[in-house]
């Protein structure tokens, strides 16, 4: 299971986010992060499958329908794998700026 926690405008991801993490977040996912949260911080990502990045996309797009931006940044090794396989490149930062 993923767990999130808040440090400020920033929030660490870490441990599984597969289909059954998903599941269970699913409706909360809304309220899993704070209003002001600016990034969200990949690095602890032991596991990600499709089910966990498009969770991670809906968390963005959740923040972009409020107008603001949730930066997906530096994402695990196992993570930057899904990313080029499937030319996710355009949503995730590979460091902090």
């Amino acid at each position: 299971m993923a767990t999130f926690k808040q440090q400020g405008d920033n929030c660490s991801v870490s441990g599984r986010l597969d289909q059954d993490a998903v599941i269970r977040l699913w409706s909360g996912r809304s309220n899993i992060l704070e209003p002001d949260t600016a990034c969200l911080q990949l690095s602890g990502i032991e596991y990600c499958d499709s089910a966990g990045v498009a969770f991670l996309l809906e968390l963005v797009s959740i923040f972009a329908a409020k107008g603001a931006t949730l930066k997906l940044i530096s994402p695990s090794e196992q993570l930057k794998k899904f990313i080029i396989l499937y030319d996710l490149n355009d949503f995730f930062i590979e460091e902090a700026k």
